[in-house]
């Protein structure tokens, strides 16, 4: 990271602007700005299925960026006003229940479809179809989520002295682990079946890293891979077709990154992994 390498963490610029970070960074973590990469994605993902609908070879194509724009406003003005305050969207904070897990499956659906309908869906004479079928072909894309969001059932924790994440309950990792690889592949399944590459190449990409969490010895690296890599995969793939969200995507990383090494020291979020061997 750069600016590690230009303010060392034992140097004396660090301090200083350790101190002008201390308020914006409880702000950001309070208000969990990290979610953004989900549910940004998520409704990405709903516009590149649109798009494929629309164009089967659609690639790199710029046209629908302020639209999409447009879309991650309402999406994050409306986190910021309902799902936070009412406690809806808690991935990664804490353990979730059976009902919060469906609960998190419906609002991940609804963000999907979000993305996923325009003005002139909506408008066609044909508009039962065209929700039914929005529902079918997103479908992939909800399984790939659940997947997902069963690897935050093993909860990470920070070690802010050593400043490196542990994890300390691996509880039900069979039964979780597996339905995660099983529903991703059920994913990948579909997306072929539905002819829809970007899914179908994601999802085959993305389900080693929960399937070696579950048949290697238990370590916080497995967990820590399966969390965020499979995230930055569909994004990338999302990109592929749709490259106006690389911005988004890429001011939120270093600005978090960037509030996390001043706060706490670390490089977060990252795509290294922690080594060290648990005690």
């Amino acid at each position: 990271m750069i600016v590690a390498r230009i303010f060392p963490k034992d140097s004396e610029h660090y301090n200083r602007f350790q101190k002008y970070f201390s308020n914006l960074t409880q702000i950001i973590h309070t208000q969990g700005w990290i979610q953004f990469f989900s549910i940004w994605t998520l409704t990405v993902s709903g516009i590149v299925v649109s798009m494929d609908i629309s164009d089967r070879y659609v690639y790199w194509e710029w046209g629908g960026w302020f639209i999409g724009f447009i879309k991650l406003v309402v999406i994050t003005i409306l986190y910021f006003t309902f799902l936070k305050p009412k406690y809806i969207w808690l991935v990664g904070s804490r353990l979730l229940n059976s009902k919060e897990i469906l609960l998190h499956t419906i609002v991940a659906y609804f963000f999907l479809l979000f993305g996923y309908f325009d003005m002139q869906k909506l408008l066609q004479a044909k508009v039962l179809f065209n929700i039914l079928n929005g529902f079918i072909v997103l479908l992939p894309y909800v399984l790939a989520f659940v997947s997902c969001l069963l690897i935050f059932q093993f909860t990470i924790v920070l070690d802010k002295v050593k400043g490196v994440w542990n994890n300390f309950d691996w509880n039900k990792k069979i039964e979780y682990l597996s339905a995660s690889v099983l529903l991703m592949l059920i994913s990948i399944i579909l997306g072929i079946y539905l002819e829809d590459p970007v899914i179908s190449t994601a999802g085959a990409v993305s389900i080693p890293f929960s399937l070696i969490a579950l048949i290697w010895p238990n370590h916080v690296r497995h967990l820590q891979r399966a969390r965020f890599y499979p995230l930055f995969i569909f994004a990338m793939f999302a990109c592929v077709r749709a490259p106006w969200f690389l911005i988004p995507l890429a001011v939120l990383f270093v600005l978090l990154r960037t509030i996390n090494y001043f706060k706490y020291g670390i490089i977060y979020p990252s795509f290294g992994v922690d080594f060290l061997e648990e005690d």
